[in-house]
């Protein structure tokens, strides 16, 4: 999909709790962000002059026309401090959509959606797609977090009508622990129904790295979306390298990916 970079003014900035806050940019004319797919990412830099030079990646959380988009963020720094206290009519320089999307929903598969803190976003817009075709019953979101507040836009997600399994490190919501857990008592469970699954995810990258394992054990088809530092977006700054098996040792996380086969990356 061609990106083009333009100019977009903060529709509405709502902010969740936890730090975490949904941005919505509204463009003056159509742009190819309104054809995002699950797992494309923006590049976002707003009106700065010359602090913070480089734009921050975010993955689109929703597009529902060729003007106006919307992403999640998490306030960590100034970066995103800066983001989450936009005001509307404030203006963004925009790039994307950029990256290599997640494979859709399909029927005869039920794709499980692991997501962690903010890695929700390509998830969550996926949960969106298979609800739009029909296909709500192939789609099940696994979501962890520290805490209750780490677990946002769940009204959302039960609106599209997937079916959710929650998890929080401190056992304020759903199953106390890391959301692996929920996710082997679920394959289990598929195993004994000899139901095709396959695992869709985004988070930190030690919840990626347990996914995989549990992926290639298993011999599950997996799909990972990383989450690495960018500089640019499309491959000139070569800083979003990932080791993968092949014929190169490296791959480049904003061209080649976000979203990876598990069975490519080469982790330890």
């Amino acid at each position: 999909m061609p990106a083009a970079h333009f100019t977009a003014a903060t529709a509405a900035n709502r902010a969740l709790g936890g730090g975490y806050f949904v941005l919505e940019l509204e463009a003056a004319e159509d742009t190819p962000v309104g054809a995002a797919q699950p797992g494309h990412f923006v590049m976002l830099r707003g009106e700065w002059g010359r602090d913070l030079l480089n734009p921050r990646a975010f993955s689109v959380l929703a597009a529902p026309s060729a003007r106006r988009f919307a992403i999640l963020g998490k306030i960590h720094g100034r970066g995103t401090a800066r983001l989450g206290a936009l005001r509307v009519g404030e203006r963004v320089a925009v790039t994307g959509p950029l990256g290599r999307p997640f494979l859709s929903p399909r029927p005869g598969t039920t794709q499980l959606l692991i997501a962690g803190g903010v890695g929700l976003p390509p998830l969550h817009m996926q949960a969106r797609v298979a609800a739009a075709a029909g296909l709500h019953t192939a789609v099940e979101l696994l979501y962890g977090g520290r805490s209750a507040q780490d677990l946002v836009l769940l009204d959302q997600a039960r609106d599209f009508g997937v079916r959710l399994h929650l998890a929080t490190e401190d056992g304020s919501v759903g199953h106390r622990g890391f959301i692996t857990g929920p996710l082997l008592a679920r394959l289990d469970r598929a195993r004994e129904a000899a139901e095709s699954v396959e695992l869709l995810a985004c988070g930190p990258t030690p919840m990626l790295a347990a996914v995989r394992r549990i992926a290639l054990d298993r011999d599950i088809p997996a799909q990972l979306c990383l989450e690495e530092n960018m500089a640019c977006g499309f491959g000139v700054c070569l800083g979003c390298a990932v080791p993968v098996h092949g014929p190169r040792p490296y791959a480049y996380c904003c061209t080649d990916g976000p979203v990876f086969d598990a069975r490519e990356v080469r982790w330890p």
